[in-house]
């Protein structure tokens, strides 16, 4: 049951980047989807998701226009009021900003994961998210790095999952 549930949400990970088309591919702006990424503090193995997609179509991603877009998307993902709603929110710090933004971004991030909603069902998911969280802060290598951002958007997928079930929290 656990591992069809991964399976899912890694499938579901995986859907939301496949959603580019062709079009975009063959001559998609990819500053403005760098800026989105960024903005949204998605890690930058994002690149390497599009270049699969778009290699079917004989094309590849405009590397230095994505990541010139996504380092002016961090700009305005990596602010302590940023942090502070996407902490109350539960979300997942894939840690992206940098390192001289990095200390209040996750400042701010704590101080808003105290309202972050909470039942017995999510506090594995907090539990494990919070260590990932640790573990991507010491990882050494890409590789490492990307694992653990992976894990950490399985985790958020959960719990953002857990939280709009019938009966536990609805934010609409």
């Amino acid at each position: 049951m656990i591992r069809t549930g991964i399976g899912l949400a890694a499938a579901l990970a995986l859907s939301a980047c496949a959603m580019i088309s062709e079009s975009l591919c063959r001559s998609g702006d990819w500053r403005a989807l760098g800026a989105a990424d960024g903005e949204k503090g998605y890690g930058p193995e994002r690149l390497s998701e599009y270049a699969q997609i778009c290699a079917p179509y004989g094309t590849r991603p405009a590397q230095a226009d994505y990541a010139a877009g996504r380092q002016a998307g961090l700009a305005r993902y990596c602010t302590p009021e940023n942090a502070y709603q996407h902490g109350a929110l539960g979300d997942a710090y894939l840690g992206v900003c940098p390192k001289e933004s990095e200390a209040q971004f996750v400042a701010a991030l704590a101080r808003g994961r105290v309202l972050r909603p909470f039942t017995p069902d999510l506090y594995a998911f907090y539990v494990a998210m919070d260590e990932n969280e640790r573990a991507l802060a010491a990882a050494t290598t890409d590789a490492e790095r990307a694992r653990l951002r992976g894990r950490l958007m399985e985790q958020e997928w959960w719990i953002q999952h857990l939280l709009k079930r019938p009966g536990t929290f609805n934010f609409d």
